[in-house]
């Protein structure tokens, strides 16, 4: 069956024409949206319209880089061609750290501590879809504000840490023996907002955990967290999210093939939702698709229903052939995480949606080139 969905607000996207970059944060109790052009980085709320909560200088007209913003919303740091870069509001450059020509906007890593949180969580997070949505980005605490910087290391199996104060004055400076190239580093943290352990992951390994906390000006890295056995996902899946209960994830096949829901902590399979559970491609409700597979694109909506992408490769030959590709590269299908089983296919306003982020709230929102839509069943 098809599911029409009630459009529930419509958030214009400026500077879209001027080749500005976007990126969607919905972690926090109010979704964020941030707006890169080559001025400025805005960071606003999405509420039943989009509202401007601060607007940072940028400090170079690149808008593809990363930047990643202070709870507070009294800083963003830019990672620039060669250094982070640390502006206010009004444009004062506070500090620089330069790393020559490592690829920050891949490797790159900055979070926040102490402080005071304005609404919620900062967006720009971990490309891996890590841990900086942790205790220093909700609530916040009493403390001055820190931040910590991943620099390069120098080293294949080492990362480098330094903590800074708001000001750019060093605090620390720590090298872990874990991570290094081509790894996903990230800091976890405690309801105290104080470090608890570090987490390193990589493109077809699997999430290791270390214990940590902070001791005399530096980072020490304690034990590796032990896993139970079957407790930790194998590197061949996609983590695409967690229930608001804490008690149910979600992870997807690398190679598109199917969906699965794990019990928390165990990760015991309680639920699978695989490719050939959707109608045969070219028939039914799929019968947009000829070759479709299962999108990393998918989530929780609330945590009794999940939203599922499934998306067809470009067809070259029929473009050629017929001047117009006759299957949609994307569909949005809403699904039960209980059991795996398929509701619908939604059937949106406009012929093709593309990338569609799942809010949490019952809503989802998807990013078409002029504006963001949010929907609900």
């Amino acid at each position: 069956m098809t599911i029409t969905p009630q459009l529930v607000a419509t958030y214009p996207i400026p500077d879209r024409g001027n080749g500005a970059q976007t990126c969607l944060d919905p972690t926090g109790p109010v979704p964020r949206f941030e707006v890169r052009s080559a001025r400025s980085l805005r960071i606003y709320e999405l509420q039943e319209q989009a509202e401007l909560l601060a607007e940072f200088p940028a400090p170079n007209p690149n808008p593809w880089g990363r930047q990643w913003t202070a709870p507070d919303l009294s800083l963003t740091v830019f990672a620039t061609e060669e250094a982070y870069v640390a502006v206010t509001r009004d444009g004062t450059r506070l500090w620089s750290r330069p790393y020559g020509t490592w690829e920050a906007h891949r490797w790159g890593d900055v979070d926040f501590s102490g402080g005071s949180s304005v609404g919620g969580s900062s967006a720009g997070g971990s490309p891996a879809g890590g841990s900086l949505a942790g205790g220093s980005l909700v609530g916040g605490s009493d403390r001055d504000l820190r931040i910590w910087l991943r620099m390069p290391s120098g080293l294949p199996d080492a990362t480098r840490i330094l903590t800074l104060d708001a000001a750019g004055t060093v605090l620390g400076e720590s090298l872990l023996p874990c991570g290094g190239y081509e790894r996903y580093v990230s800091l976890l943290w405690d309801e105290n907002d104080e470090v608890a352990g570090v987490s390193v992951s990589g493109e077809g390994v699997a999430q290791t955990h270390y214990e940590a906390r902070w001791e005399s000006g530096a980072l020490v890295l304690g034990r590796q967290v032990p896993q139970q056995q079957g407790a930790q996902l194998p590197g061949d899946r996609y983590y695409l999210g967690i229930d608001s209960t804490n008690t149910r994830c979600m992870t997807a096949d690398r190679r598109g093939r199917d969906l699965t829901w794990h019990s928390l902590p165990d990760y015991r399979v309680t639920a699978t939702l695989a490719l050939s559970d959707f109608p045969a491609p070219g028939t039914g409700d799929c019968s947009v698709h000829n070759a479709p597979y299962i999108s990393s694109r998918s989530g929780f909506v609330d945590d009794d229903t999940v939203i599922v992408t499934l998306s067809n490769t470009y067809d070259e030959a029929a473009v050629l052939r017929f001047g117009e590709d006759r299957w949609r590269e994307h569909s949005h299908w809403l699904a039960d995480p209980a059991t795996g089983a398929v509701h619908g296919r939604l059937e949106y306003p406009m012929r093709e949606v593309d990338n569609v982020m799942p809010v949490g709230d019952g809503t989802w929102i998807t990013e078409e080139w002029e504006a963001l839509y949010r929907w609900r069943r």
